[in-house]
C-alpha cells in the first residue's frame, strides 16, 4: 500500500492539538483529496502525487493513554501511496474500535496505533513531527509531537 523514500525534504507546517476541539490540525494546510483513516484521525494525500503531506482529525485527550513510550527508530523521508485509490475518496485502514492511542507526557510523543516496532517494519518523518511506522507497506501507527493549544 505504501513506500517510503529517504530524503531530506520532508512537508514542513505546524502539527497542532487543539484542546477544546478535540483534535489535530497541520498548518498550514495542504491540498490533499485522498484521505485514508487510523480511527477517526486522517492522513492526506495529494492524489497528483501520491504524497501523504499531512494528518488531522478527532481525538479526544481524555481516551489517551498515559505512558511511557519508546519513539522508534525512523528517518526522515517521503512517504507514498502505492494503492490505486480515485481522488476524493477516504478508506478507513484501522477500525476506531480497535486504536489505542497513548501519550507520554514527559516526551510529548503520542502513538495512534500499535506501539510496538518490530525488526523488519519501517518509520518514516513525512511531515514536521510525524511519524508513519508501516509493517509489511501497511500503516500501521502514526506518531505524532503536535503543539498543544
Amino acid at each position: 500500500m505504501f513506500i517510503t523514500k529517504k530524503s531530506e525534504v520532508k512537508h514542513s507546517g505546524e502539527l497542532i492539538y487543539i484542546y477544546n476541539e478535540n483534535s489535530f490540525d497541520f498548518k498550514p494546510s495542504k491540498n490533499t483529496d485522498i484521505t485514508l483513516m487510523i480511527g477517526y484521525i486522517s492522513v492526506g494525500i495529494d492524489s497528483e502525487t501520491m504524497l501523504a503531506l499531512q494528518i488531522w482529525g478527532f481525538s479526544p485527550s481524555t481516551s489517551w493513554i498515559e505512558k511511557k513510550l519508546e519513539l522508534p527508530t525512523y528517518f526522515t523521508g517521503e512517504l507514498y501511496l502505492k494503492e490505486e485509490i480515485e481522488a476524493g475518496v477516504s478508506k478507513r485502514l484501522i477500525e476506531s474500535s480497535t486504536v489505542k492511542t497513548k501519550y507520554d507526557k514527559e516526551s510529548g510523543w503520542i502513538c495512534i496505533g500499535d506501539e510496538s516496532m518490530l525488526k523488519n517494519e519501517i518509520a518514516v518523518e513525512f511531515a514536521t513531527n510525524t511519524i508513519a511506522v508501516l509493517s509489511a507497506n501497511t500503516l500501521k501507527s502514526l506518531w505524532v509531537k503536535p503543539i498543544f493549544k
